[in-house]
């Protein structure tokens, strides 16, 4: 039986959450996607969430009002990471600029960044290839 794998998407484009969900559904991995339009939303869904119902994969975007992507990785390490290791992190931006990459890299929590638009050739490099990673350090917890 194939695992249902739970993922948080946190953009606040609705062009870019449509180009998200048209990309994930026409894959063929069973995918229970979760959007929130910014970081604040996410962290507050994030803390009411059981153990078993916490995503597998979070992808964030970066440009953001109120906390940006950065902000979020900084919070979600601080206030999630400990008890959710095995859940991939990614950032998505239409730029990555080198110096916001070495801010995250010193979390070291960071499984990709992809640029936007959200396409099917870096959902598939980036958290298809990433999630039989995931389940097997879960398994190894």
């Amino acid at each position: 039986m194939s695992r249902s794998y739970k993922a948080l998407f946190i953009e606040d484009s609705p062009a870019d959450v449509y180009l998200t969900k048209s990309t994930i559904s026409i894959d063929d991995i069973p995918l229970q996607a979760h959007f929130a339009k910014n970081a604040l939303r996410a962290l507050e869904y994030l803390s009411q969430l059981s153990e078993e119902d916490f995503p597998d994969i979070i992808v964030t975007d970066v440009n953001m009002p109120m906390m940006n992507g950065y902000e979020f990785i900084q919070v979600y390490h601080e206030q999630f990471y400990k008890a959710h290791q095995d859940t991939l992190v990614f950032v998505s931006s239409s730029t990555i600029r080198r110096s916001d990459q070495l801010l995250i890299q010193k979390l070291g929590i960071v499984e990709g960044y992809f640029e936007k638009p959200f396409s099917l050739e870096a959902y598939k490099k980036y958290i298809e290839e990433s999630l039989p990673a995931s389940t097997a350090r879960a398994a190894a917890a």
